[in-house]
This record gives C-alpha cells, structure tokens and sequence, in this order.
C-alpha cells in the first residue's frame, strides 16, 4: 500500500515537473506539443523557435525525427494556426545548450516535407546547419 501511495507522488511531482518546463513565449500550436519531446527549455524569438532536449547529445537521427515528428507535424494537423506563426527556423541543442542542430524551414516546407513520405532525412539534411558552443551557424 504504501509502495503504491510512494508511486502516485512521484508519479504526481514527475508530472508538475513537467508541466513547470520553461517555453518562453513559444506559441500554442508549437508550445502543445514540446512536453512530449523530452523538451527541457524552448524560447521563442522572431520566427526562431530554440530547444534544449532533455539529452547529452542531440544525435542526427534525434535531430531529424524532432523536425519531422515534433515540428513539421504540426503544421500537417494544424497548417492555419501553423501557417500564422512565422517560423523560420528551429535550433535543438543538447541538455548542456551546447551542442545540435538548425532547421532553416517555414510552414511552407513543411507542408513540402509532408508529402515526401519517408524520404525525409536528405530534406531536413539540406535545410540543416551545425550549433556548436550554443552558437548555431546560418545556412549557406
């Protein structure tokens, strides 16, 4: 009984933790789902949406199903409030703010990205730049 009372309040505090994430004046249709992500902080600031992912490192893969599933998804089930956001760009770093990766992308190409299929990777790959010390490069 006990052992089940203990799980509850954790389960409970693990939950308020969560829902105590910092996303900075990030907008609704993104700011919704960046709690199922693994999201430790996310920012919002003209057009650019920046996320720190609760990971020590933000791998490629991790990087490109975040933009796929996380980002783009958005705009396939909610494209008019996705479309008014102004998106521009998406940097995800490691848990540190260190290290990760830029997705130069609007609601436009994510509409683009949504109809690729599973050929995603050499998409997002084209739109992507390197972060490293916090300091996300631009595209050339």
């Amino acid at each position: 009984m006990k052992t089940a009372i203990l799980s509850m309040v954790l389960a409970c505090a693990t939950a308020g933790a969560s829902a105590a994430t910092s996303f900075a004046g990030v907008p609704v249709p993104l700011g919704s789902f960046l709690g199922m992500h693994q999201v430790k902080e996310a920012s919002w600031k003209n057009g650019v949406l920046r996320v720190q992912l609760q990971k020590a490192e933000v791998s490629e893969l991790v990087y490109y199903t975040f933009i796929y599933h996380g980002v783009c998804s958005e705009q396939w089930h909610k494209p008019e409030a996705f479309n008014k956001m102004g998106l521009a760009r998406v940097e995800v770093l490691d848990a540190a703010g260190a290290k990760g990766f830029a997705f130069d992308g609007d609601a436009a190409v994510c509409a683009e990205m949504g109809s690729m299929g599973k050929k995603f990777g050499d998409f997002i790959g084209g739109r992507s730049s390197r972060c490293e010390a916090g300091a996300c490069a631009k595209r050339n």
